[in-house]
């Protein structure tokens, strides 16, 4: 008997996992990223000998903790230099983002009480959903995932619901 691949399901985690991506690289420490470049790059001109000994791998050598610091930093922060840089990755991410408002007295003030945030469409599509705030912030956040002829349904699988609601608070719902 063969098992029934559900490609939307697989899809669904495939953007959470880029989701945790770019949200790990959204709290780098883009400071000690740069402190460690620097101290490698000074290590590296001051050293006085064969020039075997002037290079990074000599550095890595003199500064195993530091080597591996910066490494881990670098691995997480991707082609990100700052903070910036990570959000302004997670803001091309999607394809859309929307708010709708709840229900509202004829006359009264429409706010925004959820939003959409669509990752990919077709067969399969994913978007975030969530509830905001009084204060138009993201308050809740699941994935949901469909595919063509099947209604959207809540992934219920390796989730964080703490990368997707970093994720989403870094757009603007106001």
């Amino acid at each position: 008997m063969t098992e029934e691949v559900n490609h939307a399901r697989e899809q669904a985690q495939a953007q959470l996992d880029s989701i945790r991506t770019l949200v790990a690289a959204l709290d780098v420490d883009y400071d000690r990223l740069s402190e460690l470049r620097e101290d490698r790059t000074n290590h590296v001109h001051s050293i006085e000998g064969p020039p075997e000994m002037d290079t990074p791998a000599q550095w890595a050598i003199d500064n195993p903790d530091d080597a591996a610091e910066l490494a881990a930093l670098e691995a997480t922060a991707g082609d990100c230099e700052t903070q910036d840089d990570a959000r302004q990755h997670i803001h091309e991410d999607p394809l859309s983002v929307q708010v709708r408002s709840t229900w509202t007295n004829v006359g009264d003030k429409m706010e925004a009480s959820e939003f959409e945030i669509l990752l990919c469409t077709g067969g399969p599509a994913v978007r975030i959903i969530g509830e905001l705030d009084r204060y138009n912030e993201p308050a809740r956040a699941w994935i949901e995932y469909q595919d063509w002829g099947t209604p959207w349904t809540e992934f219920f699988g390796d989730h964080d619901r703490d990368a997707l609601l970093a994720y989403a608070r870094t757009f603007y719902f106001g």
